[in-house]
């Protein structure tokens, strides 16, 4: 698939994000920030790794059992960190600790309100802060309920950023819901998302889902998932999400 990134007068950048683990002690969030005039080009790699692999459907963090997809999808993980590393795509991962919130504080609201919440502070301290000033902003997120309220709350979004991070009004000129089958970046973020997940929640798994989440943090170059990375850090950023901006 081939994704528009258009923007007016300013060069536009997207994020192609997914979460996972809400129902485990931390939920992760993140995905990837990539310049509109590289997306075919990736787009087209990841699908290149899954022809050559024979998946049928697509890369799937909830699906992997190693096997003869383990190749393509360590494939994939190089390739992401390749990208971030030569400063094609910056990756951003926001955790939080979802085993002390409470969820239903608000009447109406649960599990699927506090991950839109996540991608709010994600979409304002990373996409905004970074991007604001300088790029027209496409958000793309997994479609579900846990991206739905976010994705009606870009002008919210914009007047923050505006007034807090001196971004241009406007920033952010689109947030909208996508099937993953379709996008093979939000594909790369579920994978890399849900290994993410599984080693800071210490997840013991009994499937090839631990070896994968192993050699995601090896690709990383990371020795943990555990810590904020450096305030400087812009093209690989993970924040541990407290109630203080950061």
């Amino acid at each position: 698939m081939r994704v528009s990134a258009t923007g007016t007068h300013l060069p536009s950048l997207s994020f192609f994000g997914d979460a996972s683990s809400r129902d485990r002690q931390y939920m992760v969030a993140g995905g990837f920030a990539v310049s509109g005039n590289r997306i075919n080009e990736i787009e087209d790699r990841i699908a290149t790794l899954r022809d050559d692999a024979g998946i049928k459907s697509e890369f799937h963090w909830a699906d992997y059992r190693g096997g003869g997809k383990r190749t393509a999808y360590e494939a994939l993980v190089k390739y992401a960190f390749d990208l971030v590393n030569k400063r094609k795509a910056a990756l951003h991962l926001i955790v939080a600790n979802f085993g002390g919130y409470n969820h239903k504080a608000t009447r109406g609201e649960n599990k699927d309100t506090s991950v839109n919440r996540m991608y709010y502070q994600l979409c304002l301290h990373r996409l905004a802060r970074f991007y604001g000033a300088s790029r027209a902003i496409h958000v793309r997120l997994d479609a579900g309920n846990d991206s739905k309220d976010i994705c009606n709350m870009r002008n919210q979004l914009c007047a923050d950023a505006y007034r807090t991070l001196s971004a241009r009004p406007n920033c952010i000129r689109s947030i909208e819901p996508v099937e993953s089958l379709n996008v093979g970046i939000v594909q790369m973020a579920d994978v890399i998302v849900g290994a993410v997940a599984a080693k800071v929640n210490a997840v013991e798994h009994t499937s090839a889902k631990g070896e994968l989440a192993d050699f995601v943090l090896r690709a990383s170059g990371r020795h943990s998932w555990s810590a904020n990375t450096l305030p400087s850090a812009r093209f690989l950023t993970v924040w541990h999400h407290t109630t203080a901006r950061r």
